[in-house]
């Protein structure tokens, strides 16, 4: 009997992609701990880190036959492993230190800027959340934020009153904290 262990990764995933079964298993035993301890800094949750970690080589194995690995296996797993984890932080709304922390645990792969990324698509979701906010809400909101118009000036070109320009802003603060989370809130919106 062969002994995987010997063979190199490149050899390894070659004999993987037409599905040879302990060629999977050696490319697990080498990797699944090394994948599971990056995993686990990132997310601060063991249970997260091993579902991560198993998804990745699921999907490994069960599109083996379909896969295009041009690079590294380290790299293909590597990145597998961040972009799930992006996944698990975009949908609970972490904040964007927590995003861009990402990068600098990845040993392997591509060099690009996942923090401006990161950045980027959050810009987007609060610019979606504010363009949710009632029109006359909205239009308090960025003339404080756009133009740092204070509630009195804000008042005199809206023409209505300092405490229904302040109880919007109030209101529009209020459903954005409760859309965003508390630490994306504030670091999106220093000003505040």
């Amino acid at each position: 009997m062969k002994d995987y262990s010997e063979y190199t990764d490149q050899v390894l995933t070659q004999m993987m992609l037409r599905k040879d079964e302990l060629a999977y298993t050696e490319i697990y035993k080498r990797y699944w701990s090394l994948l599971y301890q990056h995993a686990r800094r990132m997310l601060q949750n063991d249970e997260e880190a091993k579902n991560v970690v198993q998804d990745v080589f699921l999907t490994l194995w069960t599109r083996a036959e379909g896969l295009e690995l041009s690079g590294a296996l380290a790299s293909y797993l590597y990145t597998s492993v961040r972009n799930k984890i992006l996944n698990i932080f975009r949908k609970n709304k972490i904040a964007n230190e927590h995003l861009a922390s990402l990068t600098s645990f990845i040993e392997h792969g591509e060099n690009i800027t996942d923090h401006q990324i990161r950045e980027r698509e959050l810009s987007e979701i609060i610019e979606k959340e504010i363009a949710r906010l009632p029109e006359r809400m909205q239009q308090v909101f960025l003339m404080k934020r756009n133009e740092n118009l204070s509630y009195k000036e804000i008042a005199l070109e809206m023409g209505t009153t300092e405490l229904t320009v302040k109880t919007q802003m109030t209101n529009a603060l209020r459903v954005l904290r409760k859309k965003l989370g508390p630490s994306t809130f504030h670091s999106a919106f220093p000003f505040l």
